[in-house]
Parts: C-alpha cells; sequence; structure tokens
C-alpha cells in the first residue's frame, strides 16, 4: 500500500449565537488521502437586536461661554503628580485604582472627564463643577468636571472645584479632594 501525502483542510471558524452563548471551531483535519484544499463559505446568522439601557446622565454639566484664554487643567498621575493637560486636549481619568491616574486626551473618556479644574477655567457667572454621571441600575458610571452655569451639586456626589485661596467657593471652604471627594484625582480640591 502507498502513503499518500497528509491532507489540511481549513475551514473558517463558524460562530454560532446559540442561548447558551457556545461558539463551534471548525478545525484542521488530517488524512492519509491525495491533497485537497476545502474552502468553505461563510455563513452570516442574523439574529435579532437586543436593546440594553445605557447609563443615563443626570444634570450634566454643559460648557457654555469659556474663557478666550487657553485652559490648562490638573491631570494627576501616581508617576506625575503634578502633570496637566492644556485644551483642546481634557484629563481622562480611570477608576483603576484610589489614584484616579490621569492621561491627556481629545478622545472620549471611559470613566472621568476633566475640562476645568478650577472657577478660573470657566465664564462669567459659572461655576467648575464635578458631576457624577448616574445610572439606575449600575450607581455612578463616571464624572464629567466641566463649567456649568449656576450652582453645583452638592456631596457626596457632586462637588465644586476650586483652588486653595480666598472667595473661590460659593459656598465653604477650599479643600483637598483626597479624603473628602474619593472618587476624584488626589491633585483636585473642592468645595466642603
Amino acid at each position: 500500500m502507498k502513503d499518500a501525502p497528509a491532507v489540511v483542510i481549513d475551514a473558517p471558524a463558524v460562530a454560532i449565537d446559540a442561548p447558551s452563548g457556545t461558539m463551534i471551531d471548525a478545525a484542521a483535519v488530517m488524512t492519509d488521502a491525495p491533497a485537497v484544499a476545502i474552502d468553505a463559505p461563510v455563513v452570516m446568522i442574523d439574529a435579532p437586536v437586543v436593546m440594553i439601557d445605557a447609563p443615563v446622565m443626570v444634570d450634566a454639566p454643559v460648557l457654555v461661554d469659556a474663557p478666550t484664554t487657553a485652559i490648562t487643567v490638573s491631570c494627576y498621575s501616581q508617576g506625575a503628580p503634578a502633570n496637566t493637560c492644556s485644551a483642546p486636549s481634557t484629563c481622562c481619568f480611570d477608576n483603576y485604582t484610589a489614584q484616579h491616574n490621569g492621561f491627556c486626551s481629545q478622545s472620549t473618556c471611559s470613566w472621568g472627564t476633566i475640562r476645568c479644574d478650577g472657577p478660573e477655567d470657566c465664564g462669567s457667572g459659572q461655576r467648575c463643577c464635578a458631576t457624577a454621571q448616574r445610572d439606575p441600575n449600575l450607581g455612578t458610571t463616571g464624572y464629567i468636571l466641566a463649567c456649568k452655569a449656576g450652582t453645583c451639586g452638592g456631596p457626596p456626589l457632586d462637588f465644586e472645584l476650586c483652588h486653595p485661596g480666598p472667595n473661590t467657593c460659593a459656598s465653604g471652604s477650599c479643600v483637598s479632594a483626597f479624603g473628602t471627594a474619593n472618587d476624584l484625582p488626589r491633585s483636585l480640591s473642592v468645595c466642603d
């Protein structure tokens, strides 16, 4: 009997959207037969679209009449605590560690966005507010720090941002966010 060369049959992976969420992979098959290549067609299966409620932003701050000067905001990270970002970039900060490390970006942030870090970044009559983004099912899903007309929400989730010194808060005194607003980066200060 004569040995024939091994045959490899390549079939693409096929995903089946079954209730159990199983995935079936077509595997390469080795046989003792003449060389044959088989290409299976790709099969697309239409499944119904399932809509899931997205997080709801409550009392989202709006950036209105920003000052004409370039805005520079604190963008703390454990390795570079004095880091800053300048417009048009914002500082994105994470919720992975207690430090809430930040980085400069012009893209949408996944947890926290810093567009201002005190009243000097806002127009006349506005305040720099840290506003918690809330979902009725998931709780707090992030923060947006931006200028807002009128007053900011209050603790424990929303804060007015400030810089230490006289007359920087609409009410209360300016204190470190560390120990007061622990969901915010340590380099920020809030009115308490």
